[in-house]
């Protein structure tokens, strides 16, 4: 589900990776004046701005506070977030108060955590704008007992045998003593669809995202996404920027999907890049401007590959 009045978010935990520069989008920007193709017509770049976007995820998790004597801190709970820092998680569960004993909705997305395809209908840009976006994500620190060797603080299987996360163990969170070091950053995965109904980035035999059949070898749900390493806040990869036009069938819709085996503490998708102005160039118009000389223009393609999926042009079965 989405938070969609967005209150309980944390807003940005940890930033950029520690010791990284942000990268400059200027150079990735069509300058006022710049013409483009798109659909077969061509359109002239009248202005432009900077444009950032937060998308918030929200999952429920179940804690019980206070037992301890440490009232507002996270002491257990059916998911284990203690190991997380118990005032940190307090303070993204129930800011500004006393956290109880309950279930919470906030950013915090759990271990086994999937959005589904969600479509954001306030991204839809004005008749006369177009939008180029890049979907980045945050990361979080890794951390593993190298004592043991082990991402799991304990065995929490009566049967004897270790479990993942997501199926009741316990992930190794944030400790950090003698036996335990930061080994990386882990992140979410973010599925695109854009326009809506057309995956995005994907391979053809494996179009939808969803888990297939291991009988036929399927890779169904292991392609065409995006996470920390490939394109993360602070340093887009402008190689998976979206084209955003007005209309509501333009819009992408975005999955979230959490198969680190930790806890995502900051469950948001950014999105980065620029606002254009645009406006369409009649033929006759088109054709005054290639009597002054040769036009260059840019190509873009706001539509996406046509997959069987997406109706969106003729392709062969």
């Amino acid at each position: 589900m989405t938070n969609v009045n967005q209150t309980l978010r944390v807003g940005n935990i940890f930033g950029t990776p520690f010791g990284t520069t942000p990268e400059s989008c200027h150079d990735m920007g069509l300058k006022p004046g710049f013409v483009i193709k798109a659909r077969n017509n061509f359109f002239v770049v009248e202005a432009r701005e900077p444009l950032t976007v937060d998308l918030f995820f929200t999952d429920t998790v179940t804690v019980t506070a206070g037992s301890s004597g440490t009232a507002g801190q996270v002491i257990a709970g059916t998911d284990d977030l203690q190991v997380y820092g118990p005032k940190s998680v307090a303070a993204i569960l129930s800011p500004g108060a006393t956290l109880t004993s309950g279930s919470y909705t906030s950013t915090i997305l759990s271990t086994d955590f999937d959005s589904g395809y969600i479509k954001f209908d306030d991204l839809e840009p004005a008749f006369g704008h177009l939008y180029h976006l890049v979907p980045c994500l945050p990361f979080q620190p890794k951390f593993i007992d190298t004592g043991a060797g082990e991402f799991l603080i304990s065995d929490t299987d009566t049967g004897g045998s270790y479990l993942l996360p997501s199926n009741g163990g316990i992930p190794n969170g944030f400790k950090t003593d003698a036996a335990h070091t930061p080994v990386g950053m882990v992140s979410a995965k973010c599925y695109v669809k854009h326009p809506v109904g057309a995956p995005y980035g994907v391979l053809d035999e494996a179009p939808e995202g969803d888990s297939g059949s291991a009988a036929v070898g399927s890779i169904l749900g292991v392609n065409g996404f995006i996470d920390s390493s490939i394109s993360v806040i602070g340093a887009p990869n402008w190689a998976h920027g979206l084209w955003i036009e007005h209309g509501e069938n333009n819009l992408p819709a975005f999955r979230m999907v959490n198969d680190s085996e930790e806890y995502i503490l900051d469950g948001r998708l950014r999105l980065q890049g620029y606002k254009y102005s645009i406006a369409e160039l009649s033929q006759s118009q088109l054709s005054d401007l290639q009597s002054r000389g040769k036009v260059t223009f840019s190509i873009i393609n706001p539509q996406g590959i046509p997959t069987s999926s997406s109706l969106s042009g003729p392709f062969r079965g």
